[in-house]
Order: structure tokens, then C-alpha cells, then sequence
């Protein structure tokens, strides 16, 4: 068992509290918004990627994902600016959950190239698309990750997960989307600030379903 978290939208969480478990929400999806569609075949990617390693299926879902510190620096990432969000920490069995490194996973959604050697990176050689999904696996692999990890920057991981249990949960914490103007940011870092020095907290939680 491991602590995670994960932000989600606050009606996605409603719909949790009325059915008894979290799942991924379509209506949510960052594709529909038809700006980001490109990062739609890195997601189908994962999706069978969790169901080959994990042996569940999503059932055509995409899954959850988790972060194992507090995303405190990412909150206005997850929901439109003057939204409601929460920050969920559970406790998931590590059998179903799927970790792989963050920044290379961008590689992924990027349907970029990963390689062993760095002078690969800038010898203009093109992959096919089976190539590069071969090498996207990589990212799960914690030893190739700290071997090419940055020199300025340890690796650092996300989770995925096909669903989470209200019963799974531990804690939840409100929080409001911001937008880019300097007044929201204002804002963020004093949502930040206060979460750090203990101003904002995670409300316990007990599920009695």
C-alpha cells in the first residue's frame, strides 16, 4: 500500500460520493477541448499499457492519475480557472497502481523519440511509430530512468490507476482554479503558502458507504 494524490474536479468527485468509487469522468477528457487532441494516442497508449502490466481493464476508460507528493505546484493545471477542484490523498495497493517517469512520459505525449545514447537525440534518425512505442517503455523502467536521468534533476514519477474506492480515501482538500493574471497567481501562491505552513488542510476523511 502507498499515499497518493490526485486532483480532480469537483463534480467528478460528487458523482464519487454518489456511486462509491472514482473513475476517470469523459466528460472531462483534455481532448475534448480539440486543442490537445494530439495527446490523444500517448493516453490510448497508457490505457494499454496499465491493462497489459496490471492485467485490469479500463473498460474504455482512461485511468486515474497520481502523484506520491502533493501537487501543489501544478493545482491550476486540473480544473478551468474559477472552477472547484480537490486534492484527494489515498491509499492504493501497489498491484494496481502503474508508475512511470514524468518527464519522458511528456516525450510520450509528444510521440517523440526516447533513445540510449544522447548523441542519438542529434543524429536526425527517425524512428517508425513501432520503434517508438517499443522505447516509450522506458519510462517504466526506474533503472534506465535514473541512468539518463538530468544532471540538474533526479527523476520524478506519476501513477496511474484504473479506479479509486471511496474507502481508499484518506483525505480531501478544496481547492479553486486560477487563471494567468498576475491577481490569480497572487492567489495560487497563497493557496501554496498557506497549505505549507498548515493554514490549508486536507479534511479527513471516512467513508461510511
Amino acid at each position: 500500500m502507498g499515499i497518493y494524490y490526485t486532483c480532480q474536479h469537483e463534480d467528478a468527485w460528487k458523482v464519487a460520493l454518489e456511486r462509491g468509487y472514482l473513475a476517470a469522468n469523459s466528460d472531462y477528457v483534455m481532448f475534448k477541448d480539440g486543442v490537445s487532441e494530439m495527446f490523444e494516442p500517448a493516453y490510448g497508449w497508457m490505457v494499454d499499457q496499465y491493462e497489459r502490466r496490471i492485467g485490469i481493464s479500463l473498460n474504455g476508460n482512461y485511468p486515474i492519475w497520481c502523484w506520491d507528493v502533493f501537487p501543489e505546484g501544478t493545482l491550476d493545471g486540473y480544473v478551468n480557472p474559477g472552477e472547484q477542484g480537490v486534492v484527494l490523498t489515498v491509499e492504493l495497493p501497489d498491484e494496481h497502481v502503474l508508475s512511470s517517469e514524468a518527464l519522458y512520459w511528456d516525450v510520450v505525449t509528444m510521440q517523440g523519440s526516447l533513445h540510449d545514447r544522447v548523441e542519438d537525440y542529434d543524429s536526425g534518425v527517425e524512428l517508425t511509430l513501432a520503434e517508438k512505442k517499443k522505447a516509450w517503455e522506458k519510462i517504466f523502467d526506474k533503472d534506465w530512468c535514473y541512468a539518463h536521468a538530468m544532471p540538474t534533476r533526479m527523476p520524478e514519477y506519476q501513477h496511474v490507476i484504473h479506479r479509486i474506492e471511496l474507502h481508499q480515501v484518506r483525505a480531501v482538500i478544496p481547492f479553486t482554479g486560477r487563471g494567468d493574471d498576475w491577481i490569480d497567481r497572487l492567489k495560487h501562491v497563497g493557496w501554496r503558502f498557506g497549505y505549507r505552513v498548515g493554514w490549508n488542510k486536507s479534511i479527513p476523511f471516512h467513508y461510511q458507504g
